[in-house]
């Protein structure tokens, strides 16, 4: 188990590792939709927008 919450709805999110959420201790929003979940292609994108194209150091991607 990666993270702390199992979250089978956004497999694409940022925080989603093998299927459990590495952010949130509790995914039960009342039947709505996550308000934190953001694909993780745009995170990639905006990490390498903000860091001019690099991210972890200087670890190109």
């Amino acid at each position: 188990m990666a993270g702390t919450t199992e979250c089978t709805r956004h497999r694409d999110c940022f925080a989603n590792q093998e299927g459990w959420c590495a952010c949130l201790k509790d995914n039960d929003f009342g039947g709505r939709d996550c308000p934190f979940y953001k694909p993780a292609d745009i995170v990639r994108k905006e990490q390498r927008r903000q860091n001019g194209g690099m991210v972890d150091g200087n670890q190109q991607i």
